[in-house]
């Protein structure tokens, strides 16, 4: 029995520290980017992927995983004060089985928080202790809901499969809308048939109940990729060059086609790449020149004032005062850089490294 209130106690000490912000936590954490780095081995032609934190200003890049053999570690989150993240280990003898894991940011003994077969990828890290992800049901793409030291994992919502839509479908990263109370996400696949539609539904679901309310349906001629906006009402489909008032069903094209876009995190301005070149289907990214928009689809200019001609560029993520963008530029190695829109300038953060929405924290 002793032994038991200790380890409730210890528990309840671990979700304290890894809740919402206190004064202890902001002064304990400081702006960082996290970052994958892949390491190839020419001998046998084998791979690993190693996640990293490095300040904004450039410096040491400290790993956050081990570097295993034939392991990738991605996909990090940042805990709301800083002080941790969850991130994916996905062992690549056994494709499709992937667990999620915590671990504080200066290092230390990583806590595995997920369990079962199959995928458990995508985490975004909510309020306090409550982290949501994609993972898999019947074929196809569900949220899931998991704490932080692995408690109550379940599954929260699985769109309702159809009979004329492909499987299995595809799931955006969770959303947490601002009051911390629902996530939002995309639903997408192909209809059946040799000339059938691309469909994106977007729900907006219950983090406690899991009820779940359709707030769009639409279907384009090809396949695209949603970005939705912070208020949850609004998006960009930028292949199908189209914003949406989510409410209203308004559409509003703007001239210029685009891909892999990201709302600013207040929401007024839109960053999306254009002229796609290249692109690493392995982190997800497409590469050309990045443009800024306004929320509206107004006012469409070159992130990079003058960008080097002989690099491909790709969006990483905002900060969190939307006045700097963090991007990839891919030249001889992928470059971490940031760049300040009120200038255009971009200046290097970090040599061979790959980052993604969410990556960057700031307090």
């Amino acid at each position: 029995m002793k032994n038991q209130k200790l380890a409730g106690a210890a528990c309840a000490i671990l979700l304290v520290a890894l809740s919402a912000p206190s004064a202890f936590a902001q002064n304990a954490s400081s702006a960082s980017i996290l970052f994958t780095r892949t390491n190839m081995r020419p001998i046998d032609n084998t791979s690993n992927t190693v996640l990293y934190r490095v300040s904004p200003s450039g410096g040491t890049a400290v790993p956050m995983t081990p570097s295993t053999i034939h392991v990738d570690y991605r996909d990090g989150s940042w805990s709301p004060g800083g002080i941790s993240l969850v991130y994916e280990k996905a062992p690549q003898a056994t494709f499709g089985q992937t667990q999620l894991f915590v671990v504080d940011r200066q290092g230390g003994l990583a806590r595995q928080i997920t369990t079962g077969t199959g995928l458990h990828t995508q985490p975004s890290w909510g309020p306090g202790a409550a982290i949501t992800f994609v993972t898999m049901r019947n074929g196809d793409a569900c949220l899931g809901a998991v704490r932080a030291d692995g408690a109550n994992q379940r599954i929260l919502f699985c769109p309702p499969q159809r009979t004329d839509l492909r499987t299995p479908g595809s799931m955006s990263t969770p959303q947490w809308t601002a009051d911390g109370n629902h996530v939002l996400i995309e639903a997408s696949a192909w209809g059946k048939g040799l000339e059938s539609d691309w469909y994106s539904r977007v729900w907006k679901v219950n983090i406690s109940t899991g009820a779940a309310e359709k707030i769009t349906e639409q279907a384009f001629g090809g396949e695209q990729h949603l970005t939705i906006a912070p208020d949850g009402r609004h998006g960009f489909y930028p292949e199908a060059r189209t914003l949406i008032d989510f409410q209203t069903g308004t559409r509003t094209t703007i001239p210029v086609e685009g891909q892999r876009a990201l709302y600013s995190k207040d929401g007024t301005r839109i960053a999306f790449v254009q002229s796609v070149r290249g692109s690493d289907p392995t982190a997800g990214l497409a590469y050309g020149a990045i443009f800024i928009m306004g929320a509206n689809g107004s006012n469409i200019h070159p992130a990079i004032t003058v960008p080097d001609p002989d690099a491909l560029y790709a969006i990483a993520d905002w900060s969190k005062d939307s006045s700097k963008l963090l991007v990839i530029k891919l030249a001889d190695l992928h470059k971490l850089q940031i760049v300040n829109l009120a200038t255009g300038t971009a200046t290097n953060v970090v040599e061979n490294g790959v980052a993604d929405k969410g990556a960057w924290y700031q307090p």
